[in-house]
């Protein structure tokens, strides 16, 4: 079995709207999707350091390392008996809402206000991680929602 290390990144709004990606579709493969920020953590690199690696490629936002606050490590998610995932799950907020998707990767964005973001969402493993994030908003004084 094979495991592949990975973060994924809840970025809200001052508002507390929630971003989120459109992945396109790809024939044979999926259909399109909605979902946070992702990416694999490359050869040396810290979680943090592609956290915010891939923050910058996928939306050109520009965040610091003290913007974001883990929330869970070794999160596993199994892809099929050859593949697991291991992700680092992030969250950040910021007063910067002008996203640059990267045309690439995924066809557009959205801002969202929290109660949608469940329903939007494609995959089961997507779900458990933003019921993660909203517990932890839950929890946070400075974050009502």
């Amino acid at each position: 079995m094979t495991t592949e290390y990975s973060i994924e990144c809840w970025i809200t709004s001052p508002d507390q709207d929630v971003l989120l990606l459109h992945v396109p579709a790809r024939p044979g493969k999926h259909d399109a999707f909605w979902q946070p920020i992702t990416g694999g953590i490359e050869d040396g690199e810290a979680p943090l350091e592609a956290a915010l690696r891939e923050i910058r490629e996928e939306t050109g936002l520009a965040l610091i390392a003290t913007q974001l606050i883990e929330i869970a490590t070794d999160l596993t998610v199994v892809i099929s008996a050859e593949l697991t995932i291991s992700k680092t799950l992030y969250t950040a907020s910021t007063s910067d809402t002008t996203v640059r998707i990267n045309p690439h990767e995924h066809q557009n964005h959205q801002w969202l206000p929290p109660a949608r973001v469940a329903e939007t969402l494609f995959w089961d493993s997507n779900r458990e991680t933003w019921k993660l994030v909203s517990q932890h908003y839950a929890k946070s004084p400075e974050h009502d929602e």
